[in-house]
């Protein structure tokens, strides 16, 4: 039996040529999008695309024209070519809303939208920053719920904040720079003009509960970094700043320096011995723990920083020598009781071994007053504080100036009392209770006071352990009692206000990583329209044949 010869025309080369050509064609532009720049692999198809799209030209040029001019075309070729182009156009798109990380917050109370604060804040954006999240694969999901948020300052600002996330598993060195410690730790810098990250102003972002106040605070932290000054007090034998034991409040010193202020030591004996006064840039000056009470001149130069709008925050412990700071009948504490309306008292809070710490002396705060920003964030259950020997303090409501408003922070609980036998309870560290000279429940811990006329404010708290490098960390609350008090006291925390929010634990929608949510574009979109027009091209060539 004699074969017939194969006869390849001219025609059939020129058809394939031309579905190979478009073909690779879009290939090479959806992958052009999806890898956002240039491969071998897309060279390679554009190659191809123009090399099919020449041989059909040449090998059937008046079909080629026919098909230019949209004469002639036969049904199958437009069917196919339609095809082509449908799945092009419908990846094309997919891709571009895909990147363009278009987002539609459809929550209830609308969590996924940036508040009017931080939308202010980013307005008075000058430079290009940078959010920068450390996160290993183990921590995925929790940097998907970030880059919700994170997406949103980055369109906000229109690209002045840009994010990028780190592997620290796959660049050790990098995470090292950064100074990571922990999975998801994030960081905010400025970028340099040539895009490179500005490791002068890097800032780590301290996590709350809070995302967006999180976020914000620490842009707007670079934005005010170096205008806002807070001095230590160094003259009366104060925790030292630069102390990195366990007594020390370096601790706080680098946690400041890391929010943008700048810090300084400030000898208020040598100010007084000069006549001179508190430098004038002065934010807010610390009294960590004085050993000595003021004298007069000493208190006539706090008096002339406050009478211009200072600011002082003042921890006081229960002390035991001859002459200690804000003894109850002291000269300071007489000047603010009489224009603040809040004073020390010489009483040592105990409270009931049920309700404190590691011994009645570890007072737990039972009672906080949430109004005010120094109290907002401040929750027994939450973020509690622990003061160590806690001396009681004491707030005037009732016959402060007119033009003082003040309060208190903190309370002891029902049971506890306070013990006024100092001199017992230094010498031999006992103490019993004594209604005719003790105390009686419930004892202020932690009090402020504001001349709304000059603006001066003044934050006091009964102990000055809880700053301390070695109790700073020992509970939460500690360290939020501080940052808002250096807020509060700097003017930082009028800068942005935030209602209640909270931390999202889950996302408005059902998240599929970018890995993932390719490989079911690539399926959805290319592969499976594919497959379909491959089986459509062989039955089509076949009943061509026939």
């Amino acid at each position: 039996m004699q074969r017939q010869p194969i006869i390849i025309r001219r025609g059939h080369i020129a058809t394939l040529a031309s579905y190979m050509g478009v073909a690779a064609l879009i290939a090479a532009v959806i992958g052009l999008i999806w890898q956002g720049g240039v491969t071998p692999y897309i060279i390679a198809a554009f190659v191809l695309g123009l090399v099919g799209i020449v041989l059909w030209a040449v090998m059937t040029p008046t079909e080629f024209r026919a098909f230019i001019t949209g004469r002639g075309m036969r049904f199958g070729t437009v069917t196919v070519f339609s095809t082509l182009m449908l799945i092009g156009i419908v990846a094309l798109a997919f891709l571009f809303f895909q990147r363009g990380a278009l987002t539609l917050d459809l929550t209830q109370g609308q969590r996924f939208t940036l508040s009017a604060e931080t939308e202010g804040i980013l307005r008075r954006l000058y430079r290009p920053i940078r959010i920068t999240g450390f996160y290993t694969s183990d921590y995925l999901p929790t940097r998907e719920i970030d880059d919700q948020f994170f997406r949103l300052y980055e369109t906000a600002s229109d690209g002045l904040v840009t994010r990028l996330y780190i592997d620290p598993d796959e660049q050790p060195a990098l995470a090292s720079r950064y100074g990571v410690e922990e999975d998801g730790q994030v960081f905010v810098s400025y970028l340099n003009d040539d895009g490179s990250v500005d490791f002068n102003t890097l800032a780590r972002v301290p996590r709350t509960a809070n995302q967006e106040r999180d976020i914000t605070q620490a842009i707007l932290r670079l934005l005010i970094s170096g205008s806002i000054r807070v001095y230590f007090d160094t003259g009366s034998g104060e925790r030292d700043p630069l102390d990195s034991t366990q007594e020390g409040v370096s601790g706080i010193n680098a946690g400041m320096q890391e929010s943008g202020l700048v810090t300084l030591p400030l000898d208020l004996s040598d100010i007084a011995a000069a006549n001179g006064d508190i430098p004038r840039d002065a934010g807010a000056v610390l009294f960590v723990r004085p050993l000595t009470d003021l004298t007069d001149a000493e208190i006539a130069v706090v008096d002339r920083y406050l009478a211009r709008g200072g600011a002082l925050f003042i921890m006081t412990d229960v002390l035991y020598n001859e002459d200690p700071f804000l003894k109850q009948d002291g000269a300071f504490n007489a000047y603010l009781w009489a224009n603040y309306g809040i004073r020390a008292l010489d009483a040592a809070v105990v409270e009931s071994p049920d309700t404190s710490g590691e011994t009645p002396l570890d007072i737990i705060a039972a009672y906080v007053y949430t109004a005010t920003s120094l109290g907002e964030r401040l929750d027994p259950a939450e973020n509690p504080l622990l003061f160590s020997v806690a001396r009681a303090l004491q707030v005037d409501l009732e016959t402060a100036p007119a033009d003082i408003a003040n309060g208190q922070i903190t309370l002891s609980s029902e049971v506890s009392y306070g013990e006024t036998d100092l001199r017992t309870l230094g010498d031999t560290n006992t103490y019993s209770y004594d209604p005719a000279t003790d105390l009686p429940p419930q004892l202020t811990t932690v009090v402020w006071s504001w001349d709304q006329t000059t603006g001066a404010k003044i934050l006091m708290v009964g102990d000055s352990n809880f700053v301390s490098n070695g109790s700073v960390l020992a509970a939460s609350g500690n360290g939020v009692l501080f940052t808002d008090g250096i807020a509060w006291l700097t003017g930082m925390d009028e800068q942005i206000r935030f209602g209640v929010q909270g931390y999202s634990a889950g996302v408005p929608l059902i998240f599929i990583d970018s890995a993932t949510l390719d490989l079911i574009s690539f399926i959805t979109l290319i592969m499976m329209p594919g497959v379909v027009l491959v089986a459509g091209l062989a039955i089509w060539a076949r009943r061509v044949r026939r």
